[in-house]
């Protein structure tokens, strides 16, 4: 490898959402990522007001960005909003509806390699689920129907 890692990488835009650290993203992106956390990306400078799941869903639509995020009830309410806007998401499970920034951290770096290969391989499977039941454990990723 040499120069510019972020050259190197096929480099797919990814958002965080807000119910994982922004602090991942911002990791992520020191090692060559195109990823930025909801806030920052939507509503920069402002905490004031709830961004809702089919804005989410439009603006990766817009942008051809990759959803990461972490919450069920958005895959399970917004199902036939994600089969046909055509964006590609990420859901990180989290047992018990907790996860640190590092296990986060852990999970997005071991993914994200295989993510990109994935949707490169094949491009039709649109949407991810990644998930470890212990800091311990591998990290598993397999493509999910909505």
């Amino acid at each position: 490898m040499s120069g510019n890692a972020s050259s190197e990488l096929p480099n797919p835009q990814f958002l965080l959402d807000e119910g994982l650290v922004p602090r991942v993203a911002e990791a992520l992106t020191l090692v060559g990522y195109s990823i930025t956390d909801l806030r920052t990306a939507m509503d920069p400078g402002r905490t004031d007001r709830r961004i809702l799941d089919p804005e989410v869903i439009e603006w990766c639509q817009t942008r051809g960005s990759v959803w990461i995020h972490a919450d069920d009830r958005a895959r399970k309410e917004h199902r036939r909003l994600l089969q046909t806007s055509g964006i590609r998401t990420l859901w990180i499970y989290r047992p018990h509806g907790m996860m640190t920034a590092r296990e986060q951290l852990r999970i997005l770096a071991f993914v994200l390699p295989k993510l990109i290969d994935s949707y490169e391989r094949h491009p039709r499977r649109r949407h991810y689920r990644a998930s470890a039941p212990n800091p311990l454990s591998t990290p598993s990723f397999r493509s999910i129907t909505l």
